[in-house]
């Protein structure tokens, strides 16, 4: 790796980092969450003060902001802890610890195992999936940190790593910082198998419904108790709830409590927001409104206690020394070799870091990650290969596919930043629209898209791209429909086409996506009354995907049916000999031939906004615009190109040419909850 990279790394994830924890609402030092520490500290020592409980407000103030706290041996080991650990974890995270991993995991479990139930609440209102969700999230989450917490202080070989944390003798805000590699390892297990969990089965019941309700992206309910003075709990501030509230919540003056050296103060409090978990494993301490605490662990040399040396690396030794003799017997020659090798970089401990991380840019190449790229897909596997295959083929750059028909944006919303998504693929405006109305998607300037893809088929702010088009046509009965009676959409809503109409239902996107491009061309009141004769003409209440109208055509349950284009294709040359007969004697007429023009939706594609390889996501959309892969979308889906010089494959010159609406397709987008007020209205 060039030292410019390593520098580009170091300013860009490193330091960034580093300012992001001192500015991001999600991180607990967030300067947010400190200044309103700050502030109810003050009201604190003022309440004492008038209350005469405290006459010394002045110096208790001062004593929070006092440089032999903030400045001591222990605080400084604090800030240093921080600086390193983020370079270790940095380098040495496995990818199990990413909920990314559990979410993936789980999901297909639940697909595979348990299909029938997916989806299930879909129904359900928003609301009800939001809260639920966050509630959830809330406890398991609080439970899980419990749990891991006082396993931490109960079991010896943890407690080695955890003791780390614990050896503090000032608590400031940022002896939260103050913690082992291993441990902060094990809490991102937990915090990867609690959201992975929660994630997945939100979004295997609910489907895409599921949201967070949050204030700046957090947790609402994390939101708070940050806001709530949480940065007290590493203070000398001994803020209490009362003996009412701190049996339900864990107060500042309470988790102090759990850092006392004192003997009665053993094994308490080890919990985070609720106080409900120690109460229910009689681990709860209520605070006292005179105590007076020492903090620190006992039995340890004090002119070694705040030593990087120590800090690091008497937990492993602590924790080989731990295990049981036989096992220990096998460890001989690793602990032997540890002991050479730490009496060797004791002395050059942080030297030894900075070259470290020199050496693993050295011996990683640069491109290690840049020639593989992550795409989150809607469209289904056997429909996206053979672009990804061609793409590999031609640049030789691996493409990794997350596949889901819902859930996507959610889960990308949930992963924020450290989202491993580099290009989004999705079928239907709307749900393009969905992954730019997030802030999922980052603008894209790209000579190449501007010009294969008109601006008609592109967004605004260049966040996606129209890769192929999609014409909502009519399949109409041969034998039973005289083609001449049929020339535009809004003719579906006549008279003479009653009970001889089927149609999937009206809230499915390329519906939706229908009607809004009739209220772009009539108006909304217009719009209406066409859904509503549309109802009225229905053989059947709307049911089924676009294929099933055309078998129920073939049935003779209907003459006229509302379905895309390539459905058609696929049906023409399906190797199901019973879906080819279902096609026999259908024909397509594409509609507004002599006004508008027929209405088309687009399946695309956009940047993920936390692309780690934007220039080769930005590669991948190119390509796909390009000939090659244009023309793959009408010969292997039957789609029409989005590159106005590709030629159509055989199968559709065999449709006929014709005239596509040019709306610009943002603008169904934008008209499409209105659409969808017009469908719940009529009943469709």
């Amino acid at each position: 790796m060039p030292m410019e990279q390593i520098i580009e790394w170091l300013i860009h994830e490193y330091l960034a980092g580093l300012l992001d924890s001192l500015v991001s609402p999600s991180k607990r030092v967030s300067i947010v969450y400190l200044l309103s520490a700050i502030t109810i500290m003050i009201i604190w020592f003022a309440v004492l003060s008038i209350n005469k409980r405290e006459r010394k407000f002045s110096l208790n103030v001062t004593k929070f902001f006092s440089p032999q706290i903030w400045f001591s041996k222990s605080a400084r080991a604090d800030y240093w802890l921080l600086l390193i650990n983020r370079l270790v974890i940095a380098l040495a995270t496995p990818v199990f610890l990413s909920k990314i991993f559990v979410t993936t995991l789980l999901f297909y479990f639940f697909q595979k195992h348990l299909g029938s139930m997916s989806a299930i609440l879909s129904e359900s209102p928003v609301i009800v999936a939001t809260v639920s969700y966050t509630i959830f999230l809330f406890i398991l989450d609080d439970f899980s940190r419990y749990i891991t917490h006082r396993a931490l202080h109960q079991i010896p070989i943890l407690w080695a790593f955890h003791k780390v944390h614990h050896t503090a003798e000032h608590l400031t805000p940022f002896t939260v910082f103050r913690t082992h590699p291993v441990e902060a390892w094990i809490f991102s297990i937990r915090s990867a198998l609690v959201q992975g969990i929660a994630i997945s089965t939100f979004v295997f019941l609910f489907g895409s419904k599921i949201d967070l309700l949050s204030i700046y992206g957090v947790n609402i309910f994390l939101f708070i108790f940050n806001l709530a003075g949480a940065n007290l709990r590493h203070s000398n501030v001994p803020l209490s709830y009362g003996r009412y509230f701190e049996k339900i919540f864990i107060s500042p003056a309470q988790h102090q409590i759990h850092h006392s050296k004192a003997k009665e103060h053993e094994n308490k409090n080890y919990g985070v927001v609720l106080a409900t978990w120690d109460l229910l494993g009689k681990s709860l301490c209520l605070s006292k409104s005179d105590q007076n605490l020492n903090y620190g662990v006992s039995g340890v040399m004090r002119n070694r206690i705040h030593s990087l040396t120590y800090l690091y690396f008497n937990p492993i030794k602590e924790a080989i020394s731990g295990v049981s003799y036989s096992t220990r017997f096998l460890l001989y020659p690793i602990r032997n070799l540890f002991r050479t090798v730490l009496s060797f970089i004791a002395p050059r401990f942080a030297k030894m870091l900075v070259l470290i991380v020199l050496a693993v840019g050295t011996f990683f190449p640069s491109d290690a990650k840049s020639q593989e790229i992550n795409i989150y897909s809607h469209r289904q596997p056997f429909l996206i290969n053979p672009f990804i295959k061609a793409f590999e083929d031609a640049t030789g750059i691996k493409s990794n596919i997350v596949f889901s028909s819902k859930g996507l944006a959610q889960r990308m919303l949930a992963e924020g930043k450290r989202s491993p998504a580099d290009v989004v693929l999705t079928v239907d405006i709307s749900r393009l629209h969905v992954y730019a109305d997030k802030n999922l998607l980052s603008p894209t300037s790209s000579d190449i898209l501007f010009k294969n893809i008109p601006s008609h088929l592109r967004d605004s702010k260049n966040r996606w791209f129209g890769l192929s088009k999609r014409a909502r046509i009519v399949a109409v009965s041969s034998k039973r429909v005289n083609l001449k009676n049929l020339r535009r959409i809004e003719d579906l809503a006549l008279p003479n086409w009653k009970g001889k109409i089927c149609s999937r239902p009206g809230s499915h996107v390329y519906n939706r996506a229908l009607l809004a491009s009739i209220i772009a061309a009539h108006g909304p009141e217009k719009a209406t009354n066409w859904a509503r004769g549309l109802v009225l003409n229905l053989a059947r209440r709307p049911q089924g995907n676009d294929r099933a109208q055309v078998k129920a055509i073939f049935q003779g349950v209907c003459d006229v049916a509302i379905i895309n284009s390539y459905y058609f294709g696929k049906l023409r040359n399906s190797n199901v000999p019973e879906q080819r007969e279902w096609t026999r004697d259908i024909k397509i007429v594409f509609t507004n031939q002599n006004d508008r023009g027929n209405h088309i939706n687009i399946s695309g594609g956009g940047v993920a906004r936390y692309s780690k390889n934007k220039k080769l996501a930005v590669k991948f959309l190119e390509f796909l615009s390009g000939e090659k892969a244009q023309k793959l979308y009408t010969q292997v889906n039957f789609e029409f190109p989005s590159n106005p010089i590709v030629e159509y494959s055989d199968e559709l010159r065999s449709w006929g040419t014709f005239k596509e609406d040019k709306l610009p397709i943002g603008e169904i987008a934008k008209l499409a909850p209105r659409a969808q007020m017009i469908i719940d209205q009529v009943g469709w």
